[in-house]
């Protein structure tokens, strides 16, 4: 954890606008959890000159595992990392994109990828897990994903990751959804309804993705945001990309029984959906 001298070191030289605003937002945290995150989130400002020049924002997109498990005929499976993903959205990508062009940008360098950089990152297993089967420890996955976008970040690689860790945190979209009566229970609900709970909660519209599930209905699969780089603000995107979906759709369960070779002694305590940790809700 940092120090109140760290925080002040790190927090120099960013924008007084996003440090005051991120500190708003972290009013409801312990001061050590509140620092840490400042740190993190105030790093999308002070990205490399030639990223930063070139005119970048960012997209990160959120998976529901629920339905994953539900639209893919091999199901889902217990990571192999032993440790249980939690009851919740998971990190599924954080991408880059030219602000002048809106294409992404991807593979701007060379810059290995070092699992031990990453290995003792506090959520990276339980919020940016790989539940695809056969069983897997995530290690492709975030080797892909710091190689296609990482490198094009402006961020070292495990800043890249913390960093898009709190951001779920920050968007936390579950707890956002259920506290206003949104749960994943099979229930139908509005398209409208999800991102205006969500644009009320973080300042921008989401980007909602749907798939097919059970009954041939629509269900909510990926929840995209776009965040500004030179201040870390949320924006709508640019150029979203177009997905179908019915107007209400599915929100399916997802329960610990969905995960293949899930034994019972393995078994641990979910997270609690719906009262989360990381930053409060806006």
């Amino acid at each position: 954890m940092l120090t109140t001298q760290e925080t002040i070191s790190c927090t120099a030289g960013y924008p007084f606008l996003l440090v005051s605003r991120t500190i708003e937002r972290l009013q409801g945290f312990g001061m050590a959890s509140r620092m840490t995150l400042l740190c993190l989130l105030g790093v999308l400002a002070s990205a490399s000159p030639a990223i930063a020049d070139s005119g970048i924002y960012y997209q990160i997109a959120f998976m529901w595992p629920g339905a994953y498990c539900a639209q893919t005929k091999a199901g889902c499976c217990m990571p192999s990392t032993g440790v249980v993903p939690a009851r919740d959205f998971y990190v599924s990508g954080f991408t880059v994109y030219n602000a002048t062009t809106n294409d992404p940008e991807t593979r701007c360098s060379n810059t290995p990828f070092d699992p031990t950089v990453i290995a003792n990152i506090e959520g990276l297993n339980k919020y940016w897990s790989n539940i695809k089967c056969p069983s897997n420890n995530g290690k492709n996955g975030w080797k892909n994903a710091w190689k296609t976008a990482g490198v094009c970040s402006g961020l070292n690689e495990k800043t890249y990751f913390q960093v898009a860790l709190a951001l779920r945190d920050r968007i936390n979209p579950l707890a956002r959804l259920a506290s206003k009566g949104i749960k994943p229970d099979f229930g139908l609900y509005s398209v409208k309804g999800i991102k205006k709970i969500i644009k009320n909660g973080i300042g921008a519209t989401p980007v909602i993705q749907c798939s097919k599930g059970p009954f041939d209905k629509f269900q909510l699969y990926q929840i995209f945001v776009c965040v500004r780089e030179e201040d870390g603000e949320f924006i709508d995107c640019p150029a979203p990309p177009k997905y179908t979906c019915s107007d209400e759709i599915l929100f399916h369960p997802f329960k610990k029984w969905m995960l293949k070779q899930l034994k019972e002694e393995d078994a641990v305590t979910y997270v609690d959906p719906f009262v989360l940790p990381g930053v409060g809700m806006e």
